[in-house]
């Protein structure tokens, strides 16, 4: 099998889950990295833990340039979205969107796909 891997993309894992992560990410040291990876790539990002469940995203949030909300449909709640995008307001995270996975296309084609995404206000 062949693996795909983009020039210039490099990636930096976590490691096994420490004992105090939250203290982890809101102390100095990761506010440098954070500064450090700024400093030398064009596109950070960071992919957190869900927000209702663990507080990672809810101290990182404030910490970057952006926050994208990611929600699986027909997994999602409303009401659970809704308070995620709340939570992150009340941090001052500044939200950019949000990104809807594992929606199931009607039909074929691209111009359909387009439609149903684009053009169907």
């Amino acid at each position: 099998m062949h693996v795909l891997e983009p020039e210039g993309l490099e990636l930096l894992t976590t490691g096994p889950i420490p004992p105090n992560p939250a203290e982890l990410l809101g102390s100095v040291r990761m506010a440098e990295l954070l500064q450090e990876l700024k400093n030398s790539y064009d596109i950070v990002v960071l992919d957190t833990p869900p927000i209702i469940a663990v507080t990672d995203a809810m101290i990182l949030a404030p910490q970057v340039s952006g926050v994208l909300l990611v929600l699986r449909a027909g997994t999602a709640v409303v009401e659970m979205a809704k308070e995620a995008k709340e939570q992150l307001e009340r941090v001052n995270a500044r939200i950019l969107g949000a990104v809807l996975n594992g929606v199931k296309r009607k039909g074929g084609g691209d111009y359909h796909y387009y439609y149903y995404y684009y053009g169907n206000d």
